[in-house]
């Protein structure tokens, strides 16, 4: 098959999706405003000039219409609600299955009714929809009137290979970190601030003042770490904390190793890979109380779950974890378990090979166990 797809470049979801596809020997095109190589895809730049954003996007949306004019692919995939999701749809360009992301749901249709309006119109015109969680479905068909029989939860997904159990002491010690140390990564980005950096660092300040034996990591694969190096400083956490930028992929599974407890504790998300991977890895988890991280940690089971931007819940969570090592190690276990029952990313991408096939005429099977209505439901979604 010829497949299309109107995404974020440069980024690690867009090429790892696309790629699988290419693996399988479809002739896979990305279009996309951040232009980069991708290896096995064709990759075309839809940026264009002009005066004012409204232009800017007019002129690219006619730059997508006369791509796909001249591929005739046998579908649109487009992600990311906000932006591309508005071309995808505007192309007129049928079947089209939407991906939504995260914020492209929970904030950015809520931000005014312009952007509600553009959010409503994707979502009742797309043929297909996937998202990552069963939270970010509900609110997609609950409050912007996309089609719950046609939303499915599709993960990022975990390559389990890469994402398990590893001895990370080198890397522990390059960060000056030792075996005796209870290490915490905080991995999220650092360009919004919904993503609480700033309630972690003010638990790991707590910590710190308890635990002697406490460190801190924290990288973002977005943005500037300056800012929050400021705000370690500030905490009295130079000496046990490390802040860094982005982390290679390849090393990531090694820096989540690296950590005896993985933070992330958003006020707004969706089920982010990040989790997936730790939980993979084998690590104890404290994760906010949003739907989409629930649907993943149990409190007391297989992590701990504290309310999004309470430092005080947060640093209890951490205490906990320090000075009962034997429950850190258990539910890092029982995490695991739960990611290599569900998260795989194979597992995962079959799903959108399944949607892809029934849209294209080339299978009649869609992915009930996926789908919102299952999923919801616990039932038969047909």
């Amino acid at each position: 098959m010829r497949l299309a797809f109107l995404s974020i470049g440069r980024h690690i979801h867009t090429e790892r999706w696309i790629q699988w596809f290419a693996a399988r020997g479809h002739d896979c095109h990305l279009l996309t405003v951040q232009p980069g190589e991708v290896e096995g895809v064709t990759v075309h730049d839809i940026t264009a000039a002009g005066p004012g954003k409204p232009v800017r996007y007019w002129r690219s949306l006619q730059q997508v219409k006369s791509i796909l004019a001249d591929l005739q692919p046998d579908l649109l995939n487009t992600h990311f609600l906000t932006g591309y999701g508005y071309w995808g749809d505007w192309s007129g360009f049928r079947p089209n299955l939407l991906t939504v992301w995260g914020d492209d749901i929970y904030v950015t249709p809520f931000e005014n009714p312009l952007k509600g309006w553009l959010a409503r119109r994707a979502l009742a015109h797309c043929d297909a929809l996937t998202g990552d969680s069963v939270d970010v479905l509900k609110v997609a068909s609950e409050q912007l009137g996309a089609d719950a029989q046609r939303a499915y939860r599709v993960l990022w997904g975990v390559d389990h290979e890469i994402f398990r159990p590893l001895d990370a002491t080198e890397y522990r010690a390059r960060l000056g970190f030792g075996p005796e140390h209870v290490v915490y990564f905080s991995p999220r980005s650092y360009t919004q601030p919904y993503y609480n950096i700033d309630t972690v660092i003010e638990a790991a300040a707590q910590v710190h003042r308890q635990e002697p034996m406490a460190r801190f990591l924290f990288a973002g694969y977005e943005g500037d770490p300056a800012p929050f190096e400021a705000l370690v400083a500030g905490a009295g956490l130079a000496d046990v904390a490390r802040v860094v930028g982005r982390i290679p992929h390849h090393e990531f599974a090694t820096a989540l190793n690296a950590g005896d407890v993985f933070i992330s504790v958003p006020s707004v998300d969706a089920t982010a890979v990040s989790l997936l991977e730790a939980m993979s890895c084998g690590r104890a988890i404290i994760v906010s109380s949003l739907a989409s991280a629930m649907e993943w940690v149990r409190d007391g089971e297989n992590g701990r779950v504290v309310a999004p931007r309470s430092a005080d819940q947060l640093a209890s969570a951490m205490l906990d974890y320090a000075r009962e090592p034997g429950v850190r190690r258990a539910h890092g276990e029982a995490a695991r378990e739960v990611a290599l029952a569900e998260a795989g990313f194979d597992a995962n991408m079959a799903h959108v090979d399944a949607i892809v096939r029934s849209l294209t005429g080339g299978g009649d099977a869609w992915p009930q166990v996926v789908s919102l209505p299952f999923l919801d439901g616990g039932g038969d979604a047909s």
